[in-house]
């Protein structure tokens, strides 16, 4: 598990530099990386998510060849953890992965194999790096820092990933109504949520 200390927007292995807007992600104070798997942008902020890797070698019994399935243990875990902090309906996506323009440029708009949807709105990416003996599976859970269940782009400190992306004012705004429509945060506070992950893989 990971924690955040300063704010950073994490473009995907497929996306270009380009596609960050390096003036706003500057004067907003936020890094811009990349990481070397999944397709679209996450924003890390310090207290808005709970980041949580897990690896597993070629020889255990959860290794799965078939990259789909490959995520289903992780995603029923997450899930098991949503479902004890909410009632607004927990479901994990078992299929391959969909995504359209949005699901390309920010991941939590896309769908992916052992991804957590609450009340039909993701909360928990999962992304993966896999070599020949092992894989890593990443996933981040979206949460405020206060605890609230607020939609992503009231987040505190004022931006989300459309904010830090080059986009027009019109196509930032149609994305911002996609994002309020495809993803929300969990209720809990970065603590409350370790703990019940903890909680979980000891059960």
């Amino acid at each position: 598990m990971y924690t955040v200390e300063g704010p950073a927007l994490v473009l995907g292995s497929t996306q270009k530099a380009s596609e960050a807007d390096a003036r706003r992600a500057a004067n907003s104070g936020v890094e811009v990386l990349r990481r070397r798997s999944g397709g679209g942008a996450v924003l890390l902020r310090p207290g808005g998510q709970v980041w949580a890797d897990f690896f597993v070698a070629a020889t255990d019994p959860l290794w799965h060849d078939d990259v789909t399935l490959a995520t289903g243990w992780v995603g029923r875990l997450w899930a098991s953890v949503v479902s004890s902090i909410s009632d607004a309906g927990c479901s994990i996506h078992t299929g391959r992965l969909v995504a359209d323009r949005w699901g390309r440029l920010v991941c939590f708009a896309g769908m992916g194999p052992g991804e957590v949807f609450l009340g039909g709105r993701k909360v928990v990416g999962v992304s993966q790096r896999r070599s020949r003996d092992r894989v890593r599976i990443q996933t981040a859970a979206r949460l405020q820092p206060d605890g609230s269940q607020a939609a992503p782009s009231a987040a505190d400190d004022g931006f989300d990933e459309l904010d830090l992306l080059d986009l027009s004012d019109v196509e930032r705004a149609e994305g911002q109504r996609v994002l309020a429509s495809r993803c929300t945060s969990i209720p809990a506070t970065e603590v409350e949520l370790t703990r019940s992950l903890l909680a979980a893989l000891r059960r």
